[in-house]
């Protein structure tokens, strides 16, 4: 049988605090956010969708290295060659985001 997203994070986490604050270690704060705030924030959000940016940051780490190698990766498939511009765009995106660019733009 399936589990829920709440017993997924109980037995892998321990809880979603712990999920939240490893997360809060990976992921870019906003500028005018501390790391206590927005790892209060990310505990606000429900278990599945802490469980989709923990599966995301480990598929960006194993694939491709981190997130720099994974804008790289986009790049090249895009357009073959170094670009800039588009490279400065999407460096800001969320890695899911990035994930979901790459299928496109790889696949």
């Amino acid at each position: 049988m399936k589990k829920t997203p709440l017993q997924r994070v109980n037995e892998e986490f321990g809880s979603k605090t712990a999920l939240a604050k490893k997360l809060a270690a990976m992921l870019e704060a906003r500028a005018e956010e501390s790391a206590s705030e927005y790892e209060e924030r990310l505990s606000r959000c429900s278990n599945k969708q802490l469980l989709r940016l923990w599966e995301a940051e480990a598929a960006v780490k194993a694939q491709f290295g981190g997130k720099a190698q994974l804008v790289d990766a986009i790049v090249k498939a895009r357009f073959g060659r170094d670009n800039a511009d588009y490279r400065a765009k999407i460096a800001g995106y969320a890695s899911t985001r990035l994930l979901d660019l790459h299928r496109q733009v790889a696949g």
